[in-house]
């Protein structure tokens, strides 16, 4: 399976390739200023596909910034059409493990995991059947089925959504990054890894 991943103009249509390792292909750098005021980027992307599949995409793992992907309500939109109440797809740091189970580091800024959404854990993937806080800035996420390989305390756990996508037909979905006020350090940073899964 091939894919290919486009930027987006600012009519929301395909752009140039995105090539995987360059800095600066997805999003731009961050400056002095916006580390300090904090920032929030979108970036519309669209992936292509050579054969007819659906595909789960989401986060491996985050960077120092909050980082989701998300689907917007329709694919001509720009980022000004976008309402805030897209739901997130990320990664969230495992804290303990159990059979069925596992806790993840809330997200102080969405939730990133919900009943019935589809996540991956060990490049296997298990239905969420429940998520609960446990109201010690963790969060226990049961799965359907028993997890067949624990994931390691510290671990990122991946929650995704699915595309369907037509060969050589692109499709898009959105990045997003969110600096908190007073980050650490600026420049150049790389973003987290799109994972997908077919």
């Amino acid at each position: 399976m091939a894919y290919e991943f486009h930027n987006s103009k600012v009519d929301g249509t395909p752009d140039q390739e995105i090539v995987s390792g360059q800095i600066g292909s997805l999003f731009t750098s961050l400056t002095s200023q916006e580390r300090l005021t904090g920032d929030q980027e979108f970036s519309k992307v669209w992936i292509t596909a050579d054969s007819d599949l659906t595909s789960l995409i989401g986060l491996s793992n985050p960077t120092d910034y909050t980082s989701t992907v998300f689907v917007s309500a329709s694919e001509s939109d720009v980022e000004g059409d976008l309402t805030g109440s897209e739901l997130r797809y990320g990664a969230q740091k495992v804290a303990t493990v159990g059979s069925n189970y596992i806790d993840v580091e809330d997200n102080v800024d969405y939730t990133l995991m919900r009943s019935a959404d589809v996540i991956i854990i060990a490049g296997a993937t298990y239905t969420i059947d429940t998520v609960v806080d446990n109201t010690n800035g963790t969060h226990r996420v049961t799965t359907t089925t028993a997890l067949a390989s624990l994931p390691s305390v510290g671990d990122y756990v991946t929650s995704t959504f699915a595309l369907t996508l037509i060969t050589a037909t692109p499709k898009p979905f959105w990045r997003e990054e969110k600096v908190t006020a007073g980050a650490a350090w600026y420049g150049e940073y790389a973003t987290a890894e799109i994972l997908i899964a077919d």
